[in-house]
Order: C-alpha cells, then sequence, then structure tokens
C-alpha cells in the first residue's frame, strides 16, 4: 500500500486531481448548507438579506464559499486550458492569466461580505 501512495505522489497531475475533489466536497457542503438556510428563511428583502450575511458565523461561511469555490473553479479552467490549448507558451500565458483573475474575483468577493459584516466600518 505504501508503494502505491509513492508512486501517486511522483505522479505529475495527482497534487491538481487531490485538490480539486477536496474543494469540491468543501463546496458541496457549504453550498448544501446555505440552501437548507435559504429555503428555511424563505423570502428575505434586502436588508434581511445583509443581515443575514452580517451574522458572523454566516458571513464567515459565505467568505469560505467564496474562496473554495472560486479556487475550484480556478483549477477546473485551468484544465480546460491546459486540455485544449495546443501551444505551451500559450497555455502558460492563459493559465497565469485565469489564475490572476480568480484571485482578483476572490478578493473583490471577500471584500464584499466583509463590507456587509461590517469590517470597514469607520
Amino acid at each position: 500500500m505504501a508503494h502505491l501512495r509513492a508512486r501517486h505522489h511522483r505522479e505529475s497531475g495527482y497534487g491538481h486531481w487531490r485538490w480539486q475533489r477536496i474543494s469540491a466536497v468543501i463546496t458541496l457542503i457549504l453550498m448544501a448548507y446555505f440552501t437548507y438556510l435559504l429555503a428555511s428563511l424563505g423570502p428575505l428583502n434586502y436588508p434581511e438579506a445583509r443581515s443575514f450575511v452580517a451574522t458572523p458565523h454566516h458571513g464567515i461561511a459565505l467568505g469560505l464559499l467564496v474562496i473554495v469555490g472560486l479556487f475550484h473553479a480556478a483549477l477546473g479552467v485551468q484544465m480546460i486550458v491546459e486540455d485544449y490549448i495546443p501551444l505551451a507558451r500559450g497555455r502558460m500565458v492563459l493559465v497565469m492569466y485565469v489564475r490572476v483573475v480568480f484571485i482578483i474575483t476572490s478578493l473583490v468577493g471577500l471584500v464584499a461580505v466583509g463590507l456587509i459584516m461590517g469590517w470597514a466600518k469607520g
């Protein structure tokens, strides 16, 4: 068994595959959590929705969902780029561009959740 585990660590793509599976499970759990919560709350108007996100445990869970969900999406887009872009140099440039876009999107999402939670009150 140890021989199998050692072989998997040497194979290219194993780490990427593992992180994609881990992020998928975490995203699924967080999405199920929010689906249950929102279904049990019923329709919310804007102030009620802000109040819901401003609750610390909901805001932190939403921030985690933003980070993990976009990380999972970035891994998936990276796989698509690596599989379908024929030129190695163009592929690497596009992978770096995708990473930058997803990092910026994650930061914007976290700042939005943080502002709703009141982190920037002056």
